[in-house]
């Protein structure tokens, strides 16, 4: 059996993310992908302030954006755990309950480099194989910093942004499923610039939250 493990923040979680996981999926053939967000990133320390207050409110957010990958399982271990969240802990873990498992650690191109500052970083490129992705065009840090300074993030779209707040007024700041809807939470698609550069789409975007009218 071939299982994906795909760690991280998620904060917040975004389509670069899901697109990431799917192509794990399809390149490494996985039978299983499981994502498990961090109590805290033991890099993102200081950030960790910035997380939503209860870790719960984000696990359901990272359940609801990958639910549509059928290899996906969202796992709870590490905000059970609590503290600090380390790899090799959580790896240990998933291949003793993996017996004969082969194991893959997915991760951002941009940090294999930083690889061997993880903790027993030998024990565990013996226990799984990195494989890297090129690194989304809208990571979630830059996502929450343009938010904080007021700046736009669809390339200076206005239309697009002033679709998205409406969006949110309209559905008093919660997404369909009554999950908190706050600005650092949007959704940065390309189907829904799309549909707005459409003159001839009017409606809601595929999540239903979203209204062109």
């Amino acid at each position: 059996m071939k299982i994906g493990i795909y760690g991280g923040s998620f904060n917040p979680v975004h389509f670069g993310h899901v697109n990431l996981a799917r192509e794990a999926v399809a390149s490494l053939a996985l039978d299983r992908l499981i994502v498990i967000p961090a109590n805290v990133s033991p890099f993102k320390t200081e950030a960790a302030k910035d997380m939503p207050p209860l870790p719960w409110d984000r696990l359901e957010m990272v359940k609801n954006a990958f639910a549509e990958i059928p290899e996906a399982v969202v796992d709870e271990r590490e905000l059970k755990r609590g503290g600090v969240s380390y790899a090799i802990d959580t790896v240990r873990e998933i291949a003793a309950e993996n017996p004969g498992a082969e194991l893959f650690f997915l991760i951002g191109e941009d940090s294999v480099e930083g690889l061997p500052r993880w903790k027993d970083y030998e024990e565990l490129k013996k226990l799984v194989t990195f494989k890297s992705f090129p690194r989304t065009k809208e990571s979630s840090t830059e996502i929450r910093e343009l938010f904080e300074k007021g700046k736009v993030v669809f390339n200076g779209d206005g239309k697009v942004v002033k679709v998205v707040k409406d969006g949110l007024v309209r559905k008093h700041g919660f997404c369909p499923c009554r999950l908190p809807k706050l600005p650092e939470f949007f959704c940065p698609c390309d189907e829904f610039k799309g549909q707005l550069a459409d003159p001839a789409y009017h409606g809601l975007c595929h999540c239903r939250l979203y209204l062109k009218p």
